[in-house]
């Protein structure tokens, strides 16, 4: 079992890192919020799930993100890629505030989860509580600000970049698309120029239309 992996990040594609180790690369999925650069030293403790289709490790910035996630993936209906794509939405914190008060709304605001799964979780969630870290890893931005932050990222923003952007841009903004212009008007004219990607960018990233 691969518990921990510590090492310089040789590239990363999205959520994927390739992290060098001792002369061997690791190929680790990571929520958006862990995401680095190449040459980033990173440390991530690592969860393995072996498949008849392969093997994939999951890297987390804390333990208690990976508690968190083991919890995650014994709800009926949840698999190791939603989530991530929850811990990449919602904050430990967070979540266990969302599963406290059976606020299913929000949990199903976040991409990949409808209704029904955000009512699975909750409700099998609602009695586990106290297995349920509520610390670990940098706060992460909550409903439209997640949704914003995700948007931003699609386009070739850093994680960083993008969160920090939308915290600034909060109080220009009542809708979700408001906060994605004002949070990229703000970092355009922080730079003056197109975004710098994490990887590869697209192109036309800019303010939407």
């Amino acid at each position: 079992m691969i518990g921990r992996v510590k090492g310089r990040v040789h590239a990363s594609e999205g959520n994927v890192l390739l992290i060098d180790v001792g002369g061997l690369s690791y190929e680790v999925e990571v929520p958006t919020g862990a995401v680095a650069e190449a040459g980033a030293e990173v440390e991530c403790f690592t969860h393995l799930v072996a498949r008849d289709d392969g093997m994939t490790l999951f890297g987390f910035r804390s333990l208690a993100e990976r508690r968190l996630f083991r919890v995650l993936i014994k709800v009926g209906g949840v698999g190791p890629k939603l989530a991530l794509t929850l811990l990449s939405s919602l904050s430990p914190a967070a979540l266990a505030e969302c599963i406290a008060n059976q606020d299913t709304g929000l949990l199903a605001k976040v991409p990949g989860i409808g209704k029904k799964t955000a009512q699975r979780i909750a409700l099998e969630l609602k009695d586990r509580l106290g297995e349920l870290p509520v610390t670990g890893g940098d706060p992460m931005p909550q409903g439209a600000a997640a949704q914003a932050v995700a948007a931003l990222v699609a386009l070739g923003w850093r994680p960083a970049e993008a969160r920090a952007a939308v915290r600034a841009a909060d109080g220009d903004a009542d809708t979700t698309e408001d906060l994605i212009r004002a949070a990229l008007k703000r970092m355009a004219g922080a730079k003056g120029n197109e975004p710098a990607p994490a990887g590869s960018a697209p192109a036309h990233a800019g303010t939407p239309q």
